[in-house]
Order: C-alpha cells, then sequence, then structure tokens
C-alpha cells in the first residue's frame, strides 16, 4: 500500500498545488471592500453568471439571443441596455450548423459587424452537461477561447435526462453554475415554454439561476417582448425589441411599451419627411442628412420602412448601383 502511495505522488509534478474543495471566510472578510459587480450587459446580465431565456416556438428567442451575443462582441447596446465587450461561444445543439450560421451573418451584417467580431460557435457536437467528460471539455472550450459570455441553445438538447425531474436538472446547472463561477464567464442557456407559458421543467431550474427571461413574439409580429421572472443582480426588468429582417441582415432595435405604438420612432417619422420632400434618395443620402436621429438609426429605419411596405426601393435588380427609395405612392398618411 505504501508503496502504491509514493508512485501516485511521484506522477504529481513538484510544483503543482492542489486545489482546495471549499475555503472558510470569516466576518472580517464579509466586511472588507469587495469588488462591484462587473456587468456582461449592464443591470441584466453579470459576469459569472447563469441565465435562462425562455419562449415557446415561434418567439423569436434564438434570434433574439444571437443579436445579444453579436452585440456582447461588438460592445454595442442591446435593446437599450449597454453592453461591454468580450468574446462570445456559442453552443448549439438545435438548430445545425447550416442554418446557425446564416443567422448568425445576418445578425453581423445588421450590426455592421465583420470578420473580426470574436464571436465563435459550434454546432452539433453532441455535447450533455449530464457527462463528466463533456462539461470538462465545455470548460476547457471556454478557456481556450476566453470566452466572457457562453450561449447554450437549447437546455432539453444538451442533457440525457428528464428536464421535469429535479434528480435530472440539478447536476445539469449545479455544473454549469461551478462553470461560471471558475471561468467568471456568464452562461446564458436558451430554453422552451410549457403548454401553459411558463417555463418548461423542474421547479429546480429557476431556483438555481440569477436570471431567468421569459422572450413573447407572435409569429406574425415583429415585436418581441422581455420580461424578467427572476434576478439576483439587478432589479426586474421588462422591455421590447423591434425584429427586423433584411434580405441578408437581421437587428432588433428597442421600442417603448410592450405593445406596437400608433405613432412611429423618431427615426422612421425622418426618413418618411425626407423622403416627402425629396421625393427618391439613396441610402447615404438619407443617413448624410439625419437631424432628428443617428445616421444609423436612419439605415435600420430605411429598412424596417421597407419590411413594412411604407417605402420602397425604385432601382432593385440594379448591381452595384446604390440602392435608392421613395415612398410608396399608396402610403396611408394614417
Amino acid at each position: 500500500m505504501d508503496l502504491e502511495k509514493t508512485l501516485k505522488n511521484a506522477e504529481k509534478p513538484k510544483n503543482e498545488e492542489e486545489t482546495p474543495r471549499f475555503v472558510v471566510r470569516n466576518a472580517a472578510f464579509a466586511l472588507s471592500p469587495q469588488p462591484p459587480i462587473k456587468w456582461v450587459i449592464e443591470q441584466l446580465i453579470s459576469e459569472g453568471s447563469l441565465s435562462v431565456f425562455y419562449g415557446e416556438p415561434g418567439s423569436k428567442k434564438t434570434y433574439a439571443l444571437i443579436s445579444l451575443a453579436v452585440c456582447v462582441a461588438m460592445g454595442k447596446p442591446w435593446l437599450g441596455h449597454v453592453s461591454h465587450p468580450s468574446n462570445v461561444l456559442i453552443v448549439d445543439e438545435e438548430s445545425g450548423e447550416r442554418r446557425l450560421t446564416l443567422r448568425i451573418g445576418a445578425s453581423l451584417l445588421g450590426e455592421l459587424g465583420d470578420e473580426n467580431t470574436p464571436l465563435e460557435y459550434v454546432s452539433l457536437a453532441g455535447f450533455k452537461l449530464d457527462n463528466k467528460n463533456d462539461v470538462i471539455e465545455i470548460q476547457e472550450l471556454i478557456e481556450e477561447r476566453q470566452a466572457g459570455l457562453l450561449v447554450i441553445d437549447a437546455l432539453a438538447d444538451v442533457m440525457e435526462g428528464d428536464e421535469n425531474s429535479k434528480q435530472d436538472t440539478q447536476p445539469i446547472f449545479s455544473a454549469l453554475r461551478k462553470i461560471a463561477e471558475s471561468t467568471n464567464t456568464a452562461i446564458i442557456v436558451i430554453h422552451h415554454s410549457n403548454k401553459s407559458g411558463g417555463y418548461r421543467g423542474s421547479s429546480a431550474i429557476k431556483g438555481a439561476l440569477d436570471l431567468m427571461v421569459k422572450i413573447e413574439s407572435d409569429n406574425d409580429s415583429n415585436w418581441v417582448n422581455f420580461k424578467s421572472e427572476k434576478t439576483r443582480d439587478a432589479e426586474g426588468v421588462k422591455f421590447t425589441g423591434v425584429a427586423t429582417w433584411t434580405e441578408d441582415q437581421f437587428y432588433l432595435s428597442e421600442a417603448d411599451g410592450s405593445e406596437k405604438p400608433r405613432t412611429k420612432p423618431p427615426s422612421q417619422e425622418y426618413v418618411i419627411n425626407y423622403l416627402s420632400r425629396k421625393n427618391e434618395a439613396s441610402v447615404s443620402e438619407i443617413m448624410d442628412h439625419a437631424d432628428t436621429c443617428s445616421p444609423e438609426a436612419a439605415r435600420r429605419a430605411i429598412y424596417s420602412l421597407a419590411s413594412e411596405k411604407v417605402i420602397e426601393r425604385i432601382n432593385a435588380g440594379k448591381q452595384g448601383k446604390a440602392a435608392i427609395y421613395s415612398l410608396v405612392e399608396d402610403l396611408d398618411d394614417d
């Protein structure tokens, strides 16, 4: 037996220090100055946190989280929330590489990202978080890519067990918690609604989280509503985004309230008024003369209005030519 112990100890490097299982703190430590919360997205997602965003099929939850991921990678605000630039990793076990690539590409173009945007993704690797080896591999992947944000799509696809069972779900979220704590990475899991509109699965899921957000959107609506159902690091939030798709772009724009307003946003009003005066104009002309909104907001407004058929491109199909837009002739002033 002594020989076996000697051989085991000899296998370890002399300078290797074993990580203790736990550290005992005292009152003096609790009363000492502590660093403030560091945010990935201000007042929403903190470093080293664990979150679930869930919604029904067609609620645009995957598009919304890709939009969030792109904005964090670029350090751009996401739906009015300031983000801090960070490397981003997406682990997809639901969409598949072809579909996910198209969605990420559209979101990058929609946010004016480029090939240097620090966002990476893996698809259909078969990760299962109730497999210890896969948990280790995901943590190693995070550390290797130095990711500050990890998005996992979706919970049901990264576990072998029953999501309705506390015995099966609790180890999954315990593993994710340990990864988040040890890497200081914010982890978001995309999840599905149940038939009654709540999140699917065991109540242990919500208990394990720092943040839970419900996403709602009708299939025939561009409006996407977000509402926090649990927060640990900030106040509860409720906000709305407007999803816009063009031929090759996708982006979410900030909106006020949870329902579509009767009046249009200032950026759209600007574009309509400008085209009313000029009859027709290129995208660059409209952006250059923006006075009541930013040029970027004017650009997005052009595509939003085009998707709503309020304005139209009048030189479509002419390759190499700058896009020129005008108001649709039967535009209703109401």
